[in-house]
């Protein structure tokens, strides 16, 4: 590869957070309730790896991006600048902000530096709810950066949306502005005759648009993204593949992942569905999703 060649390819921007430069952060992505955590939270827990979650100011942009898909085209330069920003700051990691120095009491200026964990960082991602929906805008903004997304049944997933407060708040009226972009990933929106059905529609089946969408975003990734960048893990064969899981992740991140940090202590809920979707749920789910199930070899 020629120095030219390689110059052209560099990203046009320096981010330096505590003093350390960003490169190739990992962001982890999947449908709600997909496994997104688990994953995160064996980064976490790798040598040098920050790994944020749920940062206001990450959520705020992430929202804004994920719910009007086409401000990333529209405003390109701007969009990427807007996540850049909300992620250096939501990485900065003082006596107030570092999970590991939570507690500590420090005075008004110690509050404001780095804390004394801040320069053992040398690697920088994010897991926050929803990140899937933004991973366009995010390729645009972090040029070299990677992405894990995991990928789960979606009749599991719909079992446990069903179940969360949070999850079922994007369908009250007010939250769900369906007059924008179309097609919708973030709701699973793709025609004109799906956002017309969709206030009749139940919550099931809600739900399963919102598992279809985000896996057909994912299939679209993996189109757009070369393995060097883009892995896809299945929640179901991390538990006994702990191992494989691990050695693929420190492959592609180059994170020191344990196989250990992957296992769960309490039941993974594979196959739960059956148990917890009523009949008229299941028929709901199937209605919406049975092509991506099949697809996916959830049959």
């Amino acid at each position: 590869m020629s120095k030219s060649t390689y110059i052209m390819k560099q990203p046009s921007y320096i981010l330096v957070v505590n003093g350390t430069k960003v490169h190739r952060p990992v962001f982890v992505l999947g449908a709600p309730h997909s496994g997104v955590n688990l994953v995160a939270g064996a980064l976490r827990r790798a040598p040098g790896f920050h790994i944020g979650c749920g940062d206001t100011g990450v959520l705020n942009a992430v929202y804004a991006v994920a719910r009007r898909p086409s401000v990333v085209a529209e405003r390109a330069s701007g969009t990427a600048s807007l996540l850049r920003d909300a992620f250096a700051e939501s990485w900065q990691l003082t006596p107030l902000t570092c999970p590991l120095c939570s507690g500590n009491r420090v005075t008004a200026r110690e509050s404001a530096e780095p804390c004394r964990h801040a320069s053992r960082v040398t690697r920088f991602g994010d897991a926050s709810p929803d990140l899937l929906y933004s991973a366009t805008a995010l390729d645009a903004a972090f040029g070299d950066a990677v992405f894990v997304q995991v990928i789960r049944d979606g009749r599991d997933v719909v079992a446990e949306m069903l179940d969360d407060e949070q999850s079922l708040a994007w369908f009250r009226p007010s939250m769900a502005t369906l007059d924008h972009d179309l097609p919708n990933p973030f709701f699973g929106i793709e025609t004109e005759q799906e956002r017309e059905d969709y206030p009749d529609l139940s919550h099931a089946a809600k739900c399963a648009m919102r598992w279809r969408g985000a896996v057909r975003l994912s299939a679209q990734l993996r189109s757009m993204l070369g393995p060097e960048r883009l892995m896809t893990l299945r929640y179901e064969d991390m538990f006994g593949g702990e191992v494989e899981a691990a050695e693929r992740l420190r492959e592609v991140t180059g994170a020191r992942v344990s196989a250990v940090e992957l296992v769960r202590g309490d039941s993974p809920g594979i196959g739960a569905w059956r148990g917890r979707l009523t009949g008229e749920q299941r028929n709901d789910v199937r209605a919406v999703a049975q092509a991506e199930l099949s697809r996916l070899g959830y049959t």
